[in-house]
């Protein structure tokens, strides 16, 4: 009968090839990312705060601004106007 260790997603998670490819994964979708945002960019406050930061099991795409989700998801001007969001975050999905 075949076992299987508890903790062998850990093990997997942590193989040198396992990390390179999500590495890869991620640069691949911060360039998607990066790309509307750079595409859309009205001050460079968003674009000044993306990170892109690989640990050793993971890899995120971060923005960091305080009006990141309206930039992102849209949100009512002063005069009521409606601002459609760039939708970066999704493009890196």
């Amino acid at each position: 009968m075949a076992t299987v260790k508890p903790n062998l997603d850990s093990i997997v998670a942590r193989m040198p090839g396992v990390r390179d490819a999500v590495a890869d994964e991620l640069e691949g979708r911060a360039d998607r990312v990066r790309a509307v945002v750079e595409a859309h960019r009205h001050t460079g406050a968003l674009a000044s705060g993306m990170r892109v930061r690989t640990n050793r099991t993971d890899s995120t795409v971060t923005l960091e601004d305080p009006a990141v989700f309206a930039i992102n998801y849209g949100h009512l001007a002063p005069n009521g106007r409606w601002i459609p969001g760039i939708h970066a975050i999704e493009a890196g999905l």
